[in-house]
Parts: C-alpha cells; structure tokens; sequence
C-alpha cells in the first residue's frame, strides 16, 4: 500500500457538480483539510458535499458557510474518509470568488 500526501487547488464553482474531487478507483482518501479563502469582493457562502456513490447517497459537510472577505475559513472538523469513486463538491454563490485548498492522504 502507497500512502501520497497531496494537495489540491481550484476555484469553487457557483454551483454544485461543477469542480469536484473524485476518489481514484482501488483508493482510499482521507481529507486533512478544506480550506476557502475569500479573493473576491464582500463576503460569500461555501457549501461542501459529498457523494458516498456506493451508498448512492449526497450529504453536506458544510453549508452555505459565509466566508468574510479577505479571509480564509476550515471547511470541516476533524477528518473525513472517503471510499473509491467518492466525490467531494466544494461551491460559492459565483465564480472567481472563492479559492479552494483541499489536503489530503491518498492510500493506494
């Protein structure tokens, strides 16, 4: 088994669906952390799902969490662990407002 620290960067689309992270088949990821930081103008919600596709169910991390602008929030408490072909679905309320940092542990 490989274990690979990795961190992943994008921005948070202005809906659900649109930029996600998906579990690799035959992986197991654990999320450090979420982080959003606000580079746009006033403040602006976040939301966090996620998409446990075995149980074929989608449940909220965080919702519509208002990040203040100039500043960076922690989008979860603790850690998560998601199974292969899992998707994590981070989204604002606009485009180009909110940036995204998503530390993970992929185990292979």
């Amino acid at each position: 088994m490989a274990n690979t620290f990795k961190v992943l960067n994008w921005e948070a689309a202005a809906a659900a669906g649109s930029n996600t992270y998906t579990v690799p088949a035959a992986t197991t990821t654990i999320v450090l952390q979420i982080q959003a930081a606000n580079i746009g103008t006033g403040a602006h919600p976040v939301s966090v799902k996620v998409t446990d596709t075995t149980a074929g169910t989608t449940k909220f991390l965080a919702k519509e969490i208002s990040v203040p602008l100039n500043a960076a929030i922690g989008l979860q408490a603790g850690k998560t662990v998601l199974e292969a072909t899992d998707v994590l679905d981070v989204f604002s309320d606009s485009t180009g407002q909110i940036d995204v940092t998503l530390s993970i542990l992929q185990i292979d």
